[in-house]
């Protein structure tokens, strides 16, 4: 008998981390997604990545699918972070809310997303290199 119960979470555990296939509708938005962070590149040039940036030179934030963040600091350098786990939450006009030590927005800084009407969060994620892109 114990070994089927122990089993039994094995399984679901199992069964409960296998990836679903995407659908037509997901693979529609992540190419739409994809055709806007393209457009809003157009005419830019990436540079060598970086850790950190200066919060102060930059503007509120812009997502691109659930893992692309673009900060703007001017007409002329954006940054680029792919993040781990989702801030998408931004796209739909949400707040996002930042922990950090000093000045700098880090690779790593833990970040989260927020109504901040209704209080409530919709997501958390982890930042990665910022890539600079100049015109």
């Amino acid at each position: 008998m114990r070994t089927i119960l122990f089993a039994l979470p094995l399984l679901a555990l199992a069964t409960g981390c296998a990836s679903t296939p995407r659908t037509d509708a997901q693979l529609k938005a992540q190419a739409r997604e994809a055709a806007k962070l393209d457009e809003a590149l157009a005419g830019f040039t990436p540079g060598k990545a970086v850790d950190c940036v200066e919060n102060r030179d930059l503007r509120s934030p812009e997502s691109y699918g659930d893992t692309t963040l673009l900060f703007r600091t001017g007409s002329k350098l954006i940054y680029r972070t792919d993040t781990s786990g989702s801030c998408s939450g931004i796209g739909r006009g949400e707040a996002l809310i930042t922990r950090q030590w000093g000045s700098r927005l880090c690779k790593g800084d833990i970040a989260r997303t927020a109504d901040l009407t209704t209080g409530f969060q919709s997501g958390a994620c982890s930042f990665g290199e910022f890539v600079p892109y100049r015109k």
